[in-house]
């Protein structure tokens, strides 16, 4: 049988490793598995508490005013704010002519307008 490499470096304090710190089979991780779990991999196992939260930026409601769709509905009588890329309907301003306004989440003023000059929402 021949010669190991651990019969070889006997007497060498590092094995071969370089710093003992490389000669860990965990690298220098701290710990195999789940040690170190309460002290410094803390944050790895316990701040999610089990479950994997996509924490994501909460999508701004994007709004329309009265004033700026009165002057975007030229010879339209539907309009589907959803499709003009619109989530909500707001009071400002006067609209210019009946008009059925679909997919939109509306102020109680801007409602009171709408029905005022004769349109409908759906």
């Amino acid at each position: 049988m021949g010669r190991t490499k651990v019969d070889r470096l006997r007497g060498k304090r590092t094995h071969g490793h370089g710093n003992t710190k490389n000669a860990r089979g965990s690298g220098c991780t701290g710990g195999k598995g789940r040690a170190g779990s309460t002290k410094h991999k803390f944050t790895k196992y316990y701040v999610d508490f089990g479950t994997r939260i996509n924490l994501k930026p909460k999508r701004k409601c994007k709004s329309i005013t009265l004033e700026t769709l009165s002057g975007l509905i030229k010879d339209k009588k539907e309009i589907d704010l959803k499709e003009l890329g619109y989530d909500k309907l707001l009071g400002k301003g006067q609209l210019s002519k009946p008009v059925v306004i679909k997919n939109a989440r509306v102020t109680a003023v801007a409602k009171q307008k709408v029905e005022k000059a004769g349109g409908r929402l759906e």
